[in-house]
């Protein structure tokens, strides 16, 4: 090949290869050369103080959290106090995140890394919108799994799967992004807990049915007292089973407490050592089981009490229907003849 028409081919190859990096780079949001340094979202350290709304979808469901004066709050579940150090891990790690290396960019590899349609009833993936106070968006981004590998940037690193919405590119970003779509996501599930060896005494009132006690003793074991005559307990396990229900309360849905006394299933209340009673009222429900919390404390357990009327006065707890099966037995369904 003659040297001019050499020279000539590798001036079209090189041209052609400046285009196409053009057209690349027009179309990618973020080149590799940026990776480990472009901040996923890059505005946000400085609109951060703007964001009044965080609007999570996942799985075709939508949850808000909602800033009211001061407090933020679940505005699905009847403005229920939402944790500020959960909104407040959320916004730092999508101010602090950087994109440490592109990932793919086919639709049908989307659900392995979970950054697919958010509004697919099956989906993980979270589509995670910023408000400020007229509704506008300050920033969105799609959480997808996070990566767990510790490590430099690049392979290995550690962080979370994103896609911005509308764009074909996901990426790996450098923090971990949390916060779904589920309620405890944005509270603590958890209203009290009680070690059951610190609980005297348990009442359990079942709808129509005279309450019976249970109490616990010099061995430190619970048992039902007192036990009618020619009778015995079936299991000792039953009575165990209902301290421990008892004890704590976690809750899967919550709105505020209404009169109705409509379905009311029964209550149980409980004794500590420390002075604390705690009654648990229960009500069965088309759309759940629902408990309400009433505590009171004398001595060291005054604050205790405070602490759980502050975050369940005024409030009714979804709760699971086997929790409520296992506390409100029957007094018979716990006996058998004494000669069985």
């Amino acid at each position: 090949m003659k040297s001019k028409n050499f020279a000539a081919l590798a001036t079209a190859a090189g041209l052609s290869l400046i285009a196409a990096v053009a057209v690349y780079s027009a179309r990618a949001p973020w080149t590799v050369s940026t990776t480990g340094t472009e901040k996923l979202m890059p505005g946000l350290q400085t609109d951060a103080g703007k964001v009044v709304r965080v609007v999570v979808t996942q799985g075709g469901k939508t949850t808000t959290i909602e800033k009211s004066s001061d407090q933020w709050q679940v505005r699905n579940q009847d403005g229920y106090p939402a944790s500020a150090d959960k909104v407040r891990t959320l916004l730092t790690a999508l101010a602090d995140a950087k994109l440490l290396e592109p990932k793919t960019r086919m639709t049908e590899r989307y659900a392995t890394l979970e950054v697919d349609d958010p509004s697919g009833k099956n989906s993980n993936a979270r589509l995670i919108k910023l408000e400020d106070a007229d509704g506008a968006t300050v920033a969105a981004v799609i959480a997808g799994k996070p990566r767990l590998h510790g490590g430099t940037a690049g392979a290995g690193a550690a962080g979370t799967y994103v896609r911005m919405p509308g764009e074909e590119q996901s990426w790996l970003a450098s923090t971990t992004i949390s916060g779904g779509a589920a309620l405890k996501d944005w509270v603590n599930p958890r209203v009290f807990e009680t070690q059951t060896e610190k609980i005297g005494e348990v009442t359990v009132e079942v709808q129509g049915e005279p309450p019976y006690a249970l109490k616990r003793g010099a061995d430190g074991t619970h048992q039902l007292d007192p036990i009618p005559a020619g009778k015995k307990v079936k299991y000792v396990n039953m009575v165990d089973n209902i301290i421990e229900a008892a004890s704590f309360l976690d809750f899967d849905g919550v709105r505020k407490q209404t009169a109705s006394e409509e379905g009311k299933a029964g209550s149980v209340t409980f004794k500590t050592d420390d002075g604390l009673t705690i009654t648990l009222k229960v009500r069965r429900e088309k759309d759940g089981t629902w408990a309400t919390i009433d505590a009171t404390g004398e001595g060291n357990a005054k604050k205790t009490a405070e602490d759980i009327s502050a975050r369940a006065k005024g409030w009714e707890f979804e709760i699971m229907p086997s929790k409520a099966d296992t506390m409100l037995k029957k007094q018979a369904d716990l006996l058998e003849d004494a000669a069985s």
